[in-house]
């Protein structure tokens, strides 16, 4: 009789059955996000600055051009032309829709701002207003005196993380003054109120040991944190016009 082959070799489990997993390799992995990374990051959004007011900066090319369409039909506008990149030239779409006389863009400009991206701005905003630092081929609307490295320092500070709130808020920290402090006022002016008299018939208290205590050395303060005076500067003009009925609302 012929033996079959077939007979020893043992039954396949489900578990055998079934495909391996597909894993895609690590190195392949981390090679995708350094590929879509600087997309994800360079192509951002214009920045609400509140009531109608978009912020946006060109200094990238060229995403540049795309977030300044997205932004084109705000009803206010602050375009930062302040660090354009180091060929001067940042990306402007040509053929931009022409801006209403009421919709205000205010253009931040500086030493490094090019004449030839300003002019295609201009063209297409009749209501255009330049604020920042001036130059020797540039003289702004509105002439901020403000110390460049501060300018510069304030500026990198939104591309590392703070917070466009920070930046152009000054926080003013007012003393609280309600019933309890005027209560702990009068307290305190009892306690230092003149004492009665020395009765002789009394024992002197003992004088305590004049034993000073060591003193504590005071944590160093955090530095205040920087503020873009120009940006601030066309917000604070933003509100102005807004409240003074030269913008619309809504």
């Amino acid at each position: 009789m012929t033996s079959n082959k077939m007979e020893n070799v043992p039954p396949i489990s489900a578990t055998q059955r079934q495909p391996p997993a597909f894993r895609y390799p690590v190195s392949g992995f981390r090679y995708l996000i350094l590929l879509f990374l600087p997309l994800v990051v360079c192509q951002a959004a214009p920045l609400d600055l509140g009531q109608n007011l978009s912020y946006v900066r060109l200094h990238r090319l060229p995403d540049d051009a795309k977030t300044l369409t997205a932004a084109w039909i705000s009803p206010a506008l602050v375009v930062d032309l302040r660090y354009p990149t180091v060929d001067g030239t940042p990306a402007i779409p040509a053929g931009l829709p022409a801006r209403s006389r009421t919709a205000p863009l205010f253009v931040l400009v500086g030493p490094g701002t090019p004449a030839e991206a300003l002019a295609i701005l201009r063209a297409s905003a009749p209501a255009l207003i330049t604020l920042g630092l001036p130059a020797p081929n540039l003289t702004p609307d509105i002439a901020l005196s403000v110390d460049p490295a501060a300018d510069r320092k304030a500026y990198d500070a939104l591309d590392a993380g703070d917070p466009v709130e920070s930046l152009i808020n000054v926080k003013i920290k007012k003393e609280r003054f309600d019933e309890a402090a005027l209560t702990r006022e009068h307290a305190e002016d009892l306690a230092g109120a003149t004492p009665p008299p020395f009765s002789p018939a009394a024992p002197a208290p003992p004088a305590a040991p004049n034993t000073p205590a060591a003193a504590t050395p005071a944590a160093p303060a955090p530095p205040p944190p920087p503020i873009d005076v120009v940006l601030q500067r066309a917000v604070q003009l933003d509100r102005a016009l807004l409240a003074l009925g030269r913008l619309p609302a809504d």
